[in-house]
């Protein structure tokens, strides 16, 4: 099982510095999926190597909101706002991702890595745009991956889900199997824009990876860690910090240790779900 020991300190947490500068592109959307990416803007903040992030997004906004739907212990505000990290940001506002979003590929380049965070897993019963306007993974992928090719960026880290086809065991947790049932009925649009958005990628050349976090709840405290499912080790526990969550992405995506492939990623084993 593959974890990351590190403590949240504020500080750069990817090891010893170096003199290797990054370029990020975040993408978000609504949802809790999409609560990941925001939470990775701050992530990619906290890593001295990462020396600009351009954000793309529908809901510009919703980086002034006060509550990020997070268990994040002091809250967070618009780093926009923030002197001390607005001239490392850059936004670019799009109207809709079910529309052709032209140049696109010109926001990304010079590059380094992107971070995906489009679409959810949610059945969108109290939120009703969720389903209206939230179904983005694979319209937006769609675009992104051609971007990402016309600008020669290759490297590449997007939330999905867990339990999304059939005999999915990359989770041994009998919450996997509850999930599934959850896709197959009350989920059934999250789940189809899921698997399209993940076949784009599979299809595409890019070294991408594919995020299914566990339990990533409203309440969860960061704890500063991760935990990685390796196949036949014991099952990583549910109740993941979103902020967790965009720190392993951040992490993957300007040091890759996982190539074209799909991981799920939780909290400590034996952490209950929330």
């Amino acid at each position: 099982m593959k974890v990351n020991p590190l403590q949240t300190t504020g500080e750069d947490q990817a090891g010893p510095s170096t003199d290797t500068s990054h370029k990020l592109v975040v993408l978000y959307g609504i949802g809790g999926l999409a609560d990941v990416g925001r939470h990775a803007i701050l992530a990619g903040l906290e890593k001295n190597t990462v020396e600009h992030i351009t954000v793309i997004t529908e809901y510009p906004d919703m980086l002034d909101d006060q509550n990020w739907e997070c268990g994040c212990i002091d809250g967070h505000t618009n780093p926009f706002r923030d002197e001390a990290h607005s001239s490392k940001l850059t936004m670019v506002k799009i109207d809709s991702w079910k529309n052709e979003q032209p140049n696109l590929h010109e926001h990304f380049h010079e590059a380094d890595a992107v971070i995906s965070c489009l679409g959810h897993r949610q059945p969108g019963w109290k939120n009703k745009d969720l389903i209206k306007k939230g179904l983005t993974a694979r319209d937006g992928n769609r675009q992104v991956i051609k971007a990402m090719e016309e600008a020669n960026v290759s490297r590449v880290v997007t939330a999905s889900s867990f339990g999304l086809n059939r005999g999915d065991k990359s989770w041994p947790h009998w919450a996997s199997r509850l999930m599934r049932i959850f896709f197959l009925t009350f989920m059934r649009k999250a789940r189809k824009d899921l698997q399209a958005m993940e076949n784009l990628f599979c299809e595409s050349s890019l070294d991408y990876l594919i995020v299914k976090p566990v339990g990533i709840g409203e309440d969860v405290v960061p704890a500063g860690k991760y935990f990685v499912q390796e196949p036949g080790e014991e099952a990583v526990g549910g109740a993941m910090a979103k902020m967790d969550v965009a720190r392993f992405m951040v992490d993957e995506a300007i040091q890759p240790t996982i190539v074209r492939g799909s991981k799920v990623v939780g909290s400590a084993p034996g952490t209950p779900l929330g």
